[in-house]
């Protein structure tokens, strides 16, 4: 070998060195600076808040502040997209979830990224919870009554259908038990309780954001799509208690999402900050009040639960034959 060449080799090396220890000494600093984390849901509301809430406890543990920056808009999806195209460096991740990530990509022809290929899962924060709700006057105390009065009467039971999950789980139920409803399309929540508290649709899968008027007696719950009995309705059954099984969508879920690519030890260290931030006895009383639980996973396996939920939402839209839109 040439001393040309024996130079030209050293200085590669030396250049491949400083290239891999670059990235290495920039995860082991980490933090300097504070974490921007956007949330792709509308100020205010339930998902939004509980998130804020979470990233104010995680920073104490993780020594910067954590700041919140909302990007709502197309289910989702533009906060979505706005992370996945920023730098794998920590700075600047990503809540989301069910709706903002799977369903929000599963509805369209083209979607602008891949929830799986375009993340790194750092921390699952929570399951929420759905409540099938009906009018007072609707002749069914359960899930099971419910069920056959719709199979005994074709088309004459209306629902409200707002979009997302509440669309989903009603959709299932229909394809499931051969059920024939009327679907009416609702932009939120409000607008669809309204009505149903009307008695101008019968049936409704929300949240607990219209819980107030289960108590005030103006609608009444069949049965929630939690794995246990929510500590806000303890009277109110699962599907598996109503001898069903439990519903493939549920309420949803949230977690917490880096730009593909982002160092191990940069997931670690946000993982051990949202891990602690979550366990705080604000964020936990806050989650029992909003019928919300939470499951601690490590980031390999909310990695395999993202992948296996993008397959279901993309399967079960075509299965459902939910439109899809451009």
């Amino acid at each position: 070998m040439t001393r040309r060449f024996l130079r030209a080799a050293g200085l590669a090396a030396t250049l491949c060195a400083s290239f891999i220890a670059a990235p290495l000494a920039q995860a082991q600093s980490y933090p300097v600076k504070p974490v921007i984390m956007v949330s792709p849901y509308l100020p205010g509301g339930g998902a939004d808040s509980i998130g804020r809430l979470i990233a104010e406890a995680a920073a104490r543990e993780l020594g910067q502040p954590i700041i919140v920056e909302s990007k709502p808009g197309a289910e989702g999806a533009i906060g979505s997209l706005d992370v996945a195209k920023s730098p794998a460096d920590g700075y600047r991740i990503l809540y989301g979830g069910a709706g903002s990530m799977m369903l929000s990509t599963a509805v369209r022809k083209n979607p602008a990224f891949d929830p799986v290929a375009a993340f790194t899962p750092i921390a699952a924060t929570v399951d929420f919870a759905m409540f099938l709700y009906v009018h007072p006057s609707f002749p069914a105390n359960n899930l099971k009554e419910f069920l056959a009065y719709v199979k005994a009467n074709p088309g004459k039971v209306s629902y409200a259908a707002r979009g997302g999950l509440s669309l989903l789980n009603m959709a299932a139920l229909e394809s499931k038990y051969g059920l024939e409803m009327v679907r009416i399309p609702y932009k939120g929540e409000p607008a669809a309780a309204t009505d149903l508290v009307t008695d101008r649709v019968q049936a409704l899968f929300a949240t607990t954001s219209i819980s107030a008027f289960v108590r005030d007696g103006k609608l009444k719950l069949l049965a929630t799509t939690l794995p246990k009995r929510s500590e806000l309705f303890p009277n109110v059954p699962t599907f598996a208690e109503s001898g069903l099984p439990d519903p493939e969508f549920g309420g949803g879920w949230m977690g917490f999402y880096a730009p593909v690519g982002t160092p191990k030890p940069i997931v670690d260290r946000l993982n051990r900050a949202f891990t602690a931030g979550m366990s705080d006895p604000k964020v936990q009383e806050s989650m029992r009040r909003n019928a919300l639980v939470y499951t601690p996973v490590s980031p390999e396996t909310l990695a395999a639960y993202t992948l296996q939920q993008r397959d279901l939402y993309r399967r079960s839209i075509r299965d459902l034959k939910i439109p899809q839109v451009d």
